[in-house]
């Protein structure tokens, strides 16, 4: 899968990001919410595949705990590519 996601300039919390999450035979539209306490919610369009939400939100959350332990805001833009298997 691939996971391409942006989130708008400002630095508070909660972060807002929306973008796609692509498989081998979907193209879906994803929105991710992430608060300031590191929470993830992930609103995936209908058809996913199970648990495809599950893996978006570790991504996500793997993506802004590396920018918080460096002192950093969250990501402006998280692409990831993962191999399913």
């Amino acid at each position: 899968m691939r996971v391409d996601l942006e989130r708008p300039l400002g630095r508070a919390a909660p972060w807002r990001y929306a973008g796609e999450v692509v498989t081998p035979g979907q193209r879906l539209g994803i929105d991710v919410c992430v608060e300031g306490d590191g929470a993830v919610t992930v609103r995936i369009q209908d058809g996913a595949p199970p648990g495809l939400a599950e893996k978006v939100r570790l991504l996500v959350r793997a993506a802004v705990r590396h920018a918080q332990d460096e002192g950093a805001d969250p990501p402006r833009r998280i692409v990831r590519w993962r191999a399913d298997g």
